[in-house]
């Protein structure tokens, strides 16, 4: 049987749309503040995130540990006081937050388990859930401000290793090699809405 695949382009409100017609795969593109234009795509029912890297790379944190996960990492505070503010407000103001624990975040990175439905380089995280958009590898490869595959950050410390955070590489499998804390690779950050 043959099957048609239909792309739609039109307005978008953050603060005026209806949950229920956004399918995984369905993007969106806006301006942050900077004047950086970012396209955003349904990752699950209930959770969006970036379809590529910011432009600008980043570090997991500034010294070799990965000591207390990512509730100690500089991405986190970085992504929540700083990129968060560059968003559009209305964006803001439908984010809903999401608790790691003893903290609770607006943006996050994705874990290993939410991008390949398993650990495969860190340790079991029994809350995490497969989302269905990583489900296909193609939709696991980031491009840079290039536009090249790039290596992107998870927030899942590499198990038995206290300065490497777990990767995915540029053709969209898991990696935990060069995943130093301290270097600089791409951010691809996720939030409930």
């Amino acid at each position: 049987m043959a099957s048609i695949t239909t792309k739609t382009t039109g307005p978008f409100d953050w603060a005026n749309f209806d949950r229920a017609t956004l399918k995984v795969g369905d993007e969106i593109t806006d301006v942050l503040t900077t004047g950086e234009t970012v396209t955003f795509v349904v990752v699950d029912e209930d959770v969006m995130g970036l379809k590529n890297c910011l432009a600008d790379e980043h570090k997991m944190n500034n010294r070799l540990t990965n000591v207390g996960g990512w509730a100690n990492t500089e991405m986190r505070r970085y992504l929540n006081e700083e990129i968060f503010k560059t968003l559009p407000e209305a964006l803001q103001a439908i984010i809903i937050p999401r608790d790691f624990g003893k903290t609770q975040d607006r943006l996050w990175l994705f874990s290993e388990t939410e991008i390949f439905g398993e650990t495969i380089f860190s340790e079991p995280c029994e809350s995490d859930r497969h989302f269905k958009y990583f489900q296909t590898r193609d939709n696991r490869i980031k491009l840079d401000c290039d536009g090249d595959p790039c290596w992107w950050w998870e927030r899942s410390p590499r198990a038995g290793a206290s300065t490497i955070f777990c990767l995915v590489n540029s053709g969209g499998g898991a990696s935990s090699s060069y995943g130093d804390a301290s270097r600089s690779f791409g951010v691809c950050f996720g939030f409930y809405f």
